[in-house]
């Protein structure tokens, strides 16, 4: 209870703070900024409210993501950077069924690292590789190579016109002792002077891969609705309904999104949106399911502070 009146207090103080902040005018980039090495510092945190299970009882989920990249101009056409994350995710359960009438788990902990390379192939094309390690897992895992992780996202896009970039794109990723792939297609595509639809950022509550429409109100106001699929998949410790079993947490996202641009280096993003058709299931070391159960629709909330530099 009392995480989640803090978790709504800082969410009401940036929704307070946004709306009376004197934000400056965003700034246009400058015809270096392409040739420079930047760096992005975010915090997101994001609510899950309480959701009722089909077959009894409910859960509600805190998440709070930290996320740090950088990316260096290496020649003219060829940009490569470091990509750093860490995520705590609480979980609050209430009079769960179909885990062996336990709750399943409590606090999940994911580090990541990833090296990004962007490569101007032509005028017109473009490849993305992006491969990762990370850490996912619940506190008290015994070992640290039972929640070890690895895999890698690429695209390839074509630039079709001055406005339209489209391209499509993979990932595919060895977790828990399974590999999953996912495709996406790549856009970004400049519809209007104001009106885009892109990928969105992985600071939204749906994270990459999804996809996004924004409508630029003005240089410091932006609105945005978008969705993706989303799924956990991470290491249980020694204890509890599956001893270092596996938890896993599937649902479609959906949200809308208003953007207040601070100056040309800060941004706050605030979400509102619903975790839809969510599935949870456990299982052993072994890989045999012990319990799965669907969730109803459930609310979200979040904001993401950006930091430019």
């Amino acid at each position: 209870m009392c995480t989640r009146m803090m978790f709504q207090a800082v969410l009401s103080a940036a929704l307070l703070f946004t709306i009376f902040a004197p934000c400056a005018h965003a700034q246009p980039a400058g015809p270096g900024e392409a040739n420079r090495t930047a760096y992005s510092l975010s915090f997101s945190p994001i609510y899950q409210f309480e959701s009722d299970f089909d077959h009894g009882g409910s859960f509600s989920v805190q998440r709070y993501a930290f996320n740090f990249d950088t990316s260096t101009p290496v020649t003219s056409s060829l940009r490569a950077g470091i990509s750093l994350g860490y995520e705590f995710d609480k979980y609050d359960f209430s009079g769960t069924t179909a885990f062996a009438g336990a709750d399943p788990w409590s606090d999940i902990h994911r580090f990541s690292a990833g090296l990004p390379v962007s490569w101007r192939m032509t005028d017109s094309w473009s490849l993305f590789v992006s491969p990762q390690v990370e850490w996912y897992g619940e506190s008290g895992v015994d070992h640290w190579d039972d929640a070890f992780g690895y895999g890698a996202v690429f695209a390839v896009s074509c630039r079709v016109s001055p406005g339209l970039t489209l391209g499509v794109g993979a990932g595919v990723f060895r977790r828990t002792e399974e590999t999953r792939g996912f495709p996406y297609v790549a856009v970004d595509w400049k519809i209007t002077e104001n009106l885009r639809l892109g990928n969105p950022f992985r600071t939204s509550p749906s994270g990459p891969a999804g996809l996004e429409l924004s409508y630029r109100i003005s240089d410091r106001w932006e609105i945005g609705a978008g969705g993706a699929y989303r799924s956990f998949r991470f290491r249980l410790d020694d204890g509890g309904v599956a001893p270092n079993g596996v938890g896993e947490l599937e649902s479609t996202v959906g949200y809308a999104r208003l953007t207040c641009r601070m100056g040309r280096d800060l941004k706050l993003d605030l979400y509102g949106g619903a975790a839809f058709n969510g599935k949870m299931r456990i299982n052993d070391r072994d890989g045999n399911e012990l319990g799965s159960d669907d969730f109803e629709t459930a609310p979200m909330a979040a904001f993401s502070l950006t930091l430019n530099f």
